[in-house]
């Protein structure tokens, strides 16, 4: 019994570090899609470069910290 409860234990853990890791593609289509509309609306108007790029590296930066903290946590899950 006590065998079995560390197998359900540990594939929750893996189960649990899998899901951090769709966490992390997830950022990383986000991140894409940023940079996909900084690129269309610098196209658009380039007098607004300055403007725009400042927001995008805020977003990009407050958008790539989720999946730090994802791999953070996967990472004390995986070695806990």
């Amino acid at each position: 019994m006590e065998d079995s409860m560390q197998y359900i234990a540990q594939a929750a853990k893996y189960l649990s570090i899998g899901i951090c890791s769709l966490v992390m593609i997830s950022v990383a289509k986000w991140v894409a899609q940023i940079w996909i509309t900084i690129i269309s609306s610098i196209s658009r108007n380039p007098s607004v470069k300055n403007d725009v790029t400042l927001f995008a590296y805020i977003g990009a930066g407050m958008t790539e910290a989720i999946a730090l903290y994802a791999l953070v946590l996967a990472f004390m899950m995986l070695f806990s």
